[in-house]
């Protein structure tokens, strides 16, 4: 955004554009962590249509603010004199706002937004609890305990929910029919079953490669979205 805001002309401006579009990654992100919050089939479409939603929002707000703020020294005289840097870059303040916003949202993200990777979700989060103690001084300030409690009734329940123990009332197996697992496969299956389970098993612990991820269509759609965005 800066590069684009001191671009002194055309192709440096596109170059500019073009950088900032190959550096964006938030469709992926935002479709991922949409997937995994939304773990009901039935609730994705509504939470996938906020992002178009937004992203149309932000093309009607985006050239409204940068219409606004461009070129403040002939149409704000009061406010920014003459020979300055706005007048030699006329449109650096619409970048820079946009950046400030920008560096707004990623603050945002690393205070307060949660990890929903499945494998992670538990794991310590240096930035959540930087967020926690900015929020328990502004909560000791108006005399209210109500994010303490929320956070040990939140804590309370991911430990219920993670638990790996039985309730003491349930923990009996006597007369209790036994079935077998994938991991523990009877030997009277079929033997397509067994296999089947077996690569699948043997899938779930392989990663994929960078060349099985970043395929040719993948790579197009990259260069596309990156001089186009």
């Amino acid at each position: 955004m800066l590069a684009f805001g001191f671009a002194s002309s055309l192709p440096i401006a596109l170059l500019a554009r073009a950088l900032g579009g190959a550096l964006n990654g938030n469709i992926g992100v935002l479709q991922t962590t949409v997937a995994e919050i939304v773990t009901e089939k039935e609730h994705q479409p509504s939470a996938y249509a906020i992002m178009p939603f937004v992203w149309s929002l932000g093309s009607i707000l985006g050239p409204l603010i940068g219409g606004a703020l461009a070129d403040p020294c002939k149409n704000y005289p009061g406010i920014f004199s003459q020979q300055t840097l706005f007048e030699a870059y006329p449109f650096l303040l619409p970048n820079i706002v946009c950046a400030m916003i920008l560096v707004v949202g990623i603050l945002i993200g690393i205070l307060f937004l949660e990890e929903t990777h499945q494998e992670k979700r538990y794991g310590r989060d240096i930035g959540l609890e930087a967020g926690r103690k900015i929020l328990s001084l502004f909560d000791r300030q108006q005399g209210l305990g109500s994010y303490d409690k929320l956070q040990d009734a939140n804590f309370e329940e991911n430990r219920l929910l993670v638990e790996d123990d039985a309730p003491p009332g349930y923990r009996t197996t006597e007369g209790s029919p036994r079935y077998p697992s994938s991991r523990s496969l009877s030997p009277a299956a079929p033997p397509y079953t067994r296999a089947v389970l077996a690569v699948g098993s043997q899938r779930r612990g392989v990663s994929p490669s960078v060349q099985t991820a970043f395929t040719r269509s993948v790579v197009v759609h990259i260069i596309g979205y990156g001089i186009l965005a």
